[in-house]
């Protein structure tokens, strides 16, 4: 047995060189192509889940990010975004691949959501392996009080392509910027009402088409009047939430 678990250690701090190492070399490409030092200001929105690098003289970068995790320095912990509850789960999309890829390699690091121990590396490291599972473009890393915060990049955004995601997102008062989505009036509080959706969601999916839900009765309202009739708009009466308020709403009201 010990030799087995010696052997699987080796097996990670070899793949976890290799990834370090790949990483090492994308970013000095990733930051001459971008030109990143040149960039005074960066910003990242969890709602729509993208980072905006800013400069003085007004250019911009945006990119399509996925929340690797952070590293705590007051505890020397690492902790994967999908442990962490104040992280969206669609910032955190992808990391089920590395999750998966650490269960079927035995590579707990991979697996576990909170690691104790860690030192300096240890955010970078996990950030080079998840980079390579996920064939990103770049990484960063931002310090936020005692932790650092690391990211990669799936791919760069235009203006327009920014600009169209922005219009998609909602201030909502319980989750803070999140994604727009829209549900009937009675499934805005109500509970095991029925929940009937355009498109099937998932929070880990990011749709072109918003989110959009209504309830039993509303369904049957639209048999009835088998059009958006004036009077089926009333009943309805659509109401815009974020979209974690609609994953709320659909485990209230959804039935087996």
């Amino acid at each position: 047995m010990t030799i087995f678990v010696a052997m699987m250690n080796q097996d990670f701090e070899n793949f976890k060189d290799e990834c370090i190492e790949q990483l090492s070399a994308l970013q000095e490409e990733f930051i001459k192509l971008y030109d990143i030092n040149s960039y005074e200001h960066w910003f990242y929105d969890h709602g729509i889940g993208v980072f905006h690098f800013k400069s003085d003289d007004g250019r911009n970068l945006y990119f399509k990010y996925v929340d690797v995790g952070s590293f705590s320095t007051n505890r020397n912990t690492w902790m994967w975004s999908w442990e962490n509850e104040s992280t969206p789960k669609h910032v955190a999309k992808g990391l089920e691949k590395v999750k998966e890829y650490g269960e079927e390699n035995n590579f707990n690091e991979l697996s576990q959501g909170l690691l104790e121990n860690g030192d300096e590396y240890t955010g970078w490291a996990l950030t080079a392996i998840t980079a390579k599972l996920l064939n990103a473009i770049g990484a960063y890393r931002i310090p936020h009080e005692h932790l650092f915060v690391y990211f990669i990049f799936i791919n760069e955004l235009t203006q327009e392509q920014y600009d169209d995601l922005k219009e998609k997102y909602v201030d909502c008062e319980s989750h803070g910027a999140s994604r727009i989505a829209f549900v009937c009036q009675h499934l805005l509080k109500g509970a095991n009402l029925g929940f009937h959706e355009t498109i099937d969601s998932n929070p880990l999916i990011d749709p072109e088409d918003d989110y959009q839900a209504w309830c039993d009765d509303c369904e049957k309202a639209w048999e009835r009047e088998g059009d958006w009739t004036e009077n089926f708009e009333a009943f309805v009466n659509l109401k815009i939430v974020c979209d974690q308020c609609y994953f709320e709403s659909k485990r209230r009201n959804q039935r087996d």
